[in-house]
C-alpha cells in the first residue's frame, strides 16, 4: 500500500512540474552523399512523460525506426531517442516531428 502511495505521489510530483522538451536532430558521424548514417532525435528534460517522434526525409515518415527507453532524471524529467538507419541522399531534408502535451512541432537537421 505505501509504494501505491509513493507512486501516486510521484506522479503527481512529475505532472506538476510540466515542461516542454528540449529536442536535437543529429546524426552519428558527418553525413556524406550515398553513405549509411543513422539519424537520430532526442528529447530531454520533459514531464510527463507523454511525448511521441516521428523521424522523416523529405517530409515522409521514414519506417522501421526504433527509440529508446523512456527513461528519467533525479529531478523527474525525462528523456527518450528515436533512430533510424538512413543513406543520405543528396539535396534531401531530414527532421523531426514532436508532440508533448498538446504541443507539437518540427525540428530539422541542419544543412549538410
Amino acid at each position: 500500500m505505501m509504494w501505491k502511495i509513493l507512486g501516486v505521489l510521484a506522479s503527481m510530483v512529475a505532472l506538476s512540474l510540466a515542461s516542454a522538451p528540449q529536442v536535437q536532430v543529429y546524426t552519428y558521424k558527418p553525413i556524406k552523399d550515398g553513405e549509411a548514417n543513422v539519424l537520430l532525435c532526442h528529447a530531454k528534460e520533459f514531464s510527463p512523460p507523454n511525448i511521441k517522434l516521428l523521424l522523416f526525409e523529405n517530409g515522409v515518415e521514414i519506417p522501421h525506426a526504433s527509440q529508446s527507453d523512456l527513461s528519467f532524471e533525479a529531478d523527474w524529467s525525462f528523456k527518450l531517442t528515436k533512430y533510424v538507419d538512413i543513406t543520405a541522399k543528396s539535396g534531401a531534408k531530414y527532421s523531426c516531428k514532436m508532440e508533448h502535451n498538446g504541443l507539437t512541432k518540427v525540428f530539422e537537421l541542419d544543412s549538410y
